[in-house]
């Protein structure tokens, strides 16, 4: 048994001992031999592309937030941005209590200070943030412009090139809780009025995954037919504490997962894997009028993976 192992087996039995375990102790299981090679982002011309990151699970103070922070920020002083996305889990481990709580200030204001982090931030809810006052989540967006969360799930639309990126957020747990038949609507409505030439949906919980939660059922049976019928590009999400995309034959979209921004758990390569890591990282999504290309960023800042998505 490897030390680190062993170390996480006896926090394990302390209080907190499972987050702290989900952090130290995390490994891919059934990873390829031989990495997936990197694929070079095709030019782009003089257009000006659409760059934004994506991060979720994020919120717990810990010492891989900060570190996975400050690689964000290194990455974007070369590769400069527009936005960042929230995949959800906000603030660990139970919300906000309002929109004056410390932890906007701890876990958000006080970890994000990179000079090229000052961007905005799109936001949606995970599990972790249901525990705590939903409304003054969406309420701080008056309190720090930099926020931005209008609703409970929500659309935004933005440029890439000589292309438009359409984003639909949603609020996945009311599918947790079955109240999901108001924003199901909404969502088919707003896919069906979309004329954008990429669109992308960002949930917290995942469709497909081969972490620890798996497939989830519920979105396999209430929202990936919806994006198979209107030919969605993307969809974004966390929930697993891992970095993974997923290209299933009998989904019309790429399954991108990037819930690595607080902590870490086990995670695995399945058989429709593109990219499986852990132990902490964030996501760059760079669109053009032409392609859609993902990188994975570790923790050290270090770029572990890239593709090419190309319009369907």
């Amino acid at each position: 048994m490897r030390r680190r192992t062993f170390i996480a087996a006896l926090i394990g039995i302390l209080p907190f001992g499972k987050w702290i375990a989900s952090i130290i102790a995390s490994e891919v299981k059934n990873a390829p031999i031989e990495k997936p090679q990197l694929t070079k982002m095709p030019s782009h011309g003089e257009e000006t592309p659409l760059r934004f990151l994506a991060l979720g699970d994020w919120g717990a103070g810990t010492a891989l937030q900060k570190d996975v922070a400050a690689s964000m920020n290194a990455y974007a002083m070369s590769n400069p941005i527009d936005m960042i996305i929230s995949t959800g889990d906000n603030i660990y481990g139970k919300g906000v209590k309002s929109v004056d709580d410390p932890q906007w200030k701890t876990k958000f204001e006080d970890v994000y200070v990179g000079e090229h982090l000052q961007k905005p931030w799109y936001a949606i809810f995970g599990n972790h943030d249901y525990l705590g006052n939903l409304p003054a989540q969406i309420e701080y967006s008056k309190v720090n412009p930099q926020w931005n969360f209008p609703d409970f799930y929500y659309t935004f639309e933005k440029k890439a090139g000589d292309a438009s990126v359409e984003f639909f957020m949603l609020d996945t747990n009311l599918l947790v809780d079955g109240n999901d038949r108001n924003m199901l609507v909404w969502l088919e409505e707003s896919l069906e009025a979309s004329t954008a030439y990429w669109k992308i949906v960002v949930g917290h919980h995942m469709i497909r995954s081969y972490g620890v939660y798996g497939d989830q059922r519920f979105m396999i049976n209430k929202v990936k037919p919806i994006l198979d019928f209107y030919k969605v590009d993307m969809y974004l999400s966390g929930h697993d504490h891992d970095m993974q995309l997923i290209k299933h034959p009998e989904d019309v979209f790429y399954q991108a997962i990037s819930g690595a921004g607080g902590g870490s758990r086990d995670t695995s390569w399945g058989m429709h894997s593109l990219f499986s890591e852990t132990n902490g990282g964030f996501a760059a999504i760079t669109a053009t009028s032409s392609c859609a290309y993902i990188e994975f960023i570790n923790r050290n800042g270090e770029i572990i993976f890239s593709h090419t998505i190309e319009k369907s």
